[in-house]
């Protein structure tokens, strides 16, 4: 018998550690989470597993029951600390099957992590009974509004982020009265990414990594950076500079401004203007991240797969004149055609140049994989 706790609310509320072999112990462990807190539907799963062992003993199958957990945030590391302890107890008790019980879905999603390990034969699923009584299904959805205030997993969302809403909005209120409702919806926005991309969970990781893992986030930060600085500068022609000098961009700008019908007219050079001033920076933000990247996996243990970076960062480099060409031609289309085309038909020849290389190369090492496996 396995009784899986996927996030240790038998050590968060008792603090006993998993796991927990043997009948005693686990009646023991179930008493006092049950004593601590009476609507722990673990404590539940705990003497089914119980009641399932006696069961089993009683008709002349030798077995053992034993209680596991995982951690509180569960995850990854929670179901692989479960495995961890499983193995652990096969390692003293080499049974050759097992039975999953838990108070929920666990034991249907874990049973593939424990496979390999044990053959299980059989899932329960504890299910607490409750009376069909109104009085009682308010004492049910009682304890779910309690669990949302004092559980943090769920306070967070059901009462920290409105309560943020409400302060933003009282402050927006108060110092821009006008422009409140616009901040308030940017705001919640910006809580919405941050939850929908998993953004805060990522923050928090940070404080795990390694050493090499600090500074390829330093890398990417950089890079990140470095393309946005091109980005503002691109944008940054359109506009007079500190000594009030106007640029050939700027004035374009200023024109369109002055009489709209020039729009379509002017937009591919001024198009023109911004890729000519945001590429350098752009590319060398980028070229940054792939460098990293290569270097990254070269320390890496175990194979290493730099051959795509170092193909992305020959293209990138190969395609920094086509593109700069393009950015003049958009300026200045009569000037500059015939050299973007040439310029464009060497390009493509060193990139199929390339990928036959590559085919040849990769094909070569298969047949030879092949050759050694046969």
């Amino acid at each position: 018998m396995i009784c899986i706790d996927r996030d240790d609310d038998i050590g968060v509320k008792t603090g006993i550690k998993t796991p927990i072999l043997g009948r005693d112990a686990c009646v023991a462990a179930a008493t006092e989470l049950s004593i601590t807190d009476p609507e722990e539907a673990d404590a539940n799963a705990i003497f089914a597993a119980v009641k399932e062992y006696d069961a089993l003993l009683q008709k002349g199958e030798f077995c053992e029951v034993v209680t596991v957990s995982g951690l509180f945030e569960r995850g990854v590391l929670g179901d692989k600390k479960i495995r961890n302890q499983v193995a652990n107890v096969l390692k003293g008790y080499p049974a050759d099957s097992a039975v999953l019980i838990s108070d929920g879905v666990e034991g249907e999603e874990l049973a593939p992590v424990l496979q390999s390990l044990v053959p299980i034969v059989s899932i329960r699923k504890v299910i607490v009974k409750h009376s069909r009584s109104v009085e009682e299904s308010y004492q049910v959805l009682g304890r779910y509004l309690r669990m949302l205030v004092f559980d943090p997993r769920y306070a967070r969302y059901a009462l920290g982020v409105p309560g943020i809403i409400f302060v933003a909005l009282v402050l927006t209120s108060f110092y821009f009265p006008h422009a409140g409702p616009l901040i308030l919806v940017v705001f919640i926005g910006v809580v919405f990414i941050i939850r929908g991309f998993d953004i805060d969970r990522k923050i928090e990781s940070i404080g795990k990594l390694s050493a090499a893992g600090y500074l390829r986030l330093f890398s990417v930060i950089a890079s990140v950076l470095i393309v946005l600085v091109g980005i503002a500068t691109g944008f940054s022609v359109f506009f007079p500079t500190s000594g009030g000098i106007c640029s050939t961009a700027c004035s374009l700008l200023h024109a369109i401004s002055q009489n709209p019908s020039l729009f379509l007219n002017k937009t591919p050079i001024m198009a023109g203007y911004f890729i000519q001033s945001a590429q350098p920076f752009v590319w060398m933000g980028i070229a940054i991240y792939v460098t990293t990247t290569i270097f990254f996996n070269l320390i890496r243990p175990g194979e290493r797969r730099i051959a795509r970076y170092l193909v992305e960062l020959f293209v990138l480099g190969l395609l920094y004149f086509p593109v700069a060409i393009f950015a003049n031609v958009l300026i200045s289309p009569s000037n500059n055609s015939d050299f973007f085309v040439a310029i464009i038909m060497f390009a493509l020849a060193v990139n199929f140049t390339i990928a036959a290389y590559l085919y040849r190369f990769f094909s070569r090492r298969r047949r030879e994989t092949q050759a050694i496996e046969m």
